[in-house]
């Protein structure tokens, strides 16, 4: 995984935004997440979890949860 932090020039081609508040309002409208800031407004994120959001959003990460179990029915009839 890729840790370095995206610099804030991609964050621009990323989002198409250059103001850090338009940014943000982007990743909660894209992604539902609230990103983290510098004090100066700039967001921090990393390469890796940017992915992780994207792969998420387009379905292609393996689920975390238990495959869901299936409805079992009866073999008996009623009567």
């Amino acid at each position: 995984m890729d840790s370095r932090l995206i610099s804030d020039d991609d964050l621009v081609q990323i989002t198409g935004k250059k103001r850090c508040s338009t940014q943000a309002a982007w990743f909660k409208r894209e992604f539902g997440v609230d990103v983290v800031k510098r004090a100066n407004g700039h967001i921090i994120m990393t390469w890796a979890t940017f992915e992780a959001l994207s792969a998420k959003k387009a379905g292609v990460l393996p689920s975390s949860a238990p495959p869901a179990r299936p409805a079992l029915h009866s073999v008996r009839r009623a009567a």
